[in-house]
């Protein structure tokens, strides 16, 4: 069993090694996080450097949705009318859509339910720490972005007599992937996320949330922000399923899925949220 466990991590990490990598524009997007307005430049300046998220940025202030009376050309206008955090928000998902629109086959998930799922994580994970801990906020929207990013590489390693383990759970309020892949190789796609953040030089609290997020109460550094982004994976997967009903939210809580310091009336407060926060991406964004 060591033996094929050793053989299937080998196939994994040459895997890791040949995934694309993440859009530079993501790091330098987490660097500028947070500042203040006084590095506006910065931000786009950054914003400009990557064709498709200056298209995005100027396709958006200019939709029906803003309304704007005449067309809008400048980035630096554009950011002053959208505002730093929509701005950062737009570079972080189109920095990342291009590796999270991927179909995982070997999961049973399409492509854009897939990228549906991460920015649905994003956002809660968001309006999560904003209760819990505000410091946090944009680091969790960043790891809520790419919690999942280590499935991208266990689905290669799926062969079809596999595939009916996984695609039975994506139907699941709480899909367990992450015991299946240990019954069935040996490590979790929290393990190869670990080795994704590191070959893309993550700050260490986003590698330890995308490294720990289906074991919230592991007593390892960073963990409130583990425990925020594994709460938001699985309020990302109840919106998936619908309206949830009281017995939903007690089914995670005895999982250990939702922090214990928010009653059933905030979680579900963060829920009506969430549905507006995604409404209004997938309006701009073109998720489905």
């Amino acid at each position: 069993m060591a033996a094929q466990v050793r053989t299937y991590f080998e196939r994994a990490l040459s895997e890791v090694d040949s995934l694309p990598p993440v859009s530079n524009v993501f790091n330098k997007i987490m660097d500028l996080t947070g500042e203040s307005g006084g590095r506006r430049e910065e931000l786009i300046r950054c914003v400009s450097v990557d064709q498709a998220i200056a298209a995005k940025v100027l396709q958006l202030i200019n939709s029906a949705y803003y309304g704007m009376r005449q067309t809008i050309s400048s980035l630096e206008v554009a950011v002053g009318l959208l505002g730093d955090r929509k701005i950062r928000d737009i570079a972080l998902m189109c920095a990342s859509s291009g590796l999270l629109r991927s179909q995982i086959q070997g999961y049973g998930i399409p492509a854009d339910q897939f990228w549906l799922h991460s920015v649905t994580a994003a956002f809660a994970a968001r309006l999560l720490a904003n209760r819990l801990d505000p410091g946090l906020r944009e680091a969790a929207f960043a790891v809520g972005l790419l919690h999942d990013v280590g499935k991208l590489v266990i689905d290669r390693l799926i062969e079809e007599p596999e595939q009916e383990i996984f695609w039975s759970a994506a139907g699941e309020m709480s899909p367990a992937y992450h015991t299946k892949e240990v019954s069935l190789y040996g490590f979790d796609h929290c393990t190869i996320g670990f080795f994704l953040a590191r070959k893309w030089n993550f700050p260490e609290n986003l590698t330890a949330a995308i490294a720990f997020h289906h074991y919230p109460d592991f007593d390892v550094a960073h963990r409130e922000l583990i425990r925020v982004v594994c709460a938001a994976a699985a309020l990302a997967h109840v919106i998936a399923m619908g309206t949830p009903d009281p017995g939903h939210l007690a089914t995670l809580e005895e999982e250990g899925r939702l922090p214990v310091e928010l009653s059933h009336e905030e979680i579900e407060a963060v829920i009506s949220e969430l549905k507006a926060e995604v409404g209004e991406t997938q309006s701009y964004l073109g998720l489905s």
